[in-house]
């Protein structure tokens, strides 16, 4: 297992005990990102803000969108769904990973949280051969 922590996100520690990303083999899990840090107020600034963090911890690991398997989305309110729809349309780029959204409980202020599961290019072409 090896802890990816991005120096991007690093600035600031994460709250609670966790990595902001693991690897396991060809996997890796990059933890729910709020998009709180640069005072967004609106989903589709909070998406974006999220989205960055994501792609730059994704990045750091060697990753890309391309490699993301799934998404999992919370949100704040059901009511968000189609403004988070069309920010997230315009950031990832498709095809589309699966994505799994939910609406729940978030931190104060957050309006979505989203993670993803990637896997290394080429690691299950060379497990099957």
């Amino acid at each position: 297992m090896t802890d990816l922590n991005h120096p991007y996100l690093n600035a600031t520690s994460p709250v609670g005990n966790f990595s902001y990303a693991r690897r396991i083999g060809p996997f890796t899990q990059v933890s729910g990102q709020l998009g709180l840090s640069a005072g967004a107020t609106t989903i589709a600034g909070q998406t974006a803000e999220a989205l960055e963090k994501v792609e730059a911890i994704l990045t750091s690991a060697g990753l890309s969108w391309s490699d993301v398997l799934t998404v999992r989305v919370h949100l704040a309110s059901d009511d968000l769904f189609d403004d988070f729809d069309a920010a997230y349309a315009a950031i990832v780029p498709p095809p589309f990973p699966a994505r799994v959204t939910v609406s729940s409980g978030l931190a104060p202020g957050a309006l979505v949280e989203i993670d993803a599961l990637a896997v290394t290019p080429n690691s299950l072409n060379a497990a099957i051969a």
